[in-house]
């Protein structure tokens, strides 16, 4: 499990590399020095050259990024030069309520059970034993597979889920998007 640099602790630290500084975590701060995101240390230094952001604090100890043309220390936190306008959104959890649209289009319309095109939605534990309509009990699924299934649990049937049913993360999907926008200007 990586763990961004922010998180780990002062025993944890990893000796950088340039094998490794790609890897290391940046803060992202709006023009209003509020925090967005954590991004790579690669999409920092794009963001750095091409006017984008700006360094806040640079990483101790001292890492420099050479290019030909160009040096600049690696840092540890920048702020956008832009202010960046983030929709403030219903939070959506595991157990929050979902939608039999919002489940195939989380899942990308595949069968979480054997990754083929879905078109309905099965429940993790059957409605019939109490299964709640909740992002963490839904998963999209194809006819056969959901027929297999029926009303048993995937133990039961001796089914695999091919991932854990999770809330879509519409923050992420919105983060990357802007990052598309920043890079285009």
């Amino acid at each position: 499990m990586v763990i961004p640099m922010l998180f780990r602790r002062a025993t944890d630290q990893v000796v950088l590399t340039a094998a490794n500084w790609i890897h290391t975590g940046v803060l992202v701060l709006n023009a209003s020095y509020e925090a967005l995101d954590e991004i790579s240390a690669d999409r920092a230094v794009v963001l750095l050259i091409a006017g984008a952001a700006e360094t806040v604090t640079d990483r101790e100890p001292h890492f420099p990024i050479r290019s030909r043309r160009v040096e600049l220390a690696l840092p540890e936190m920048i702020r956008l030069l832009r202010y960046v306008y983030i929709e403030h959104a219903a939070r959506v959890h595991d157990e929050s309520r979902a939608t039999l649209a919002g489940v195939l289009r989380r899942d990308n319309h595949r069968c979480g059970y054997c990754a083929s095109w879905a078109h309905t939605v099965d429940h993790i534990r059957p409605r019939s034993r109490g299964g709640p309509n909740i992002w963490s009990n839904l998963v999209a699924c194809c006819a056969p597979c959901n027929t297999a299934k029926a009303d048993r649990t995937p133990e039961e049937a001796g089914m695999r889920l091919l991932w854990e049913p999770k809330a879509p993360n519409h923050r992420a999907k919105q983060q990357r998007r802007i990052w598309k926008q920043l890079a285009a200007t």
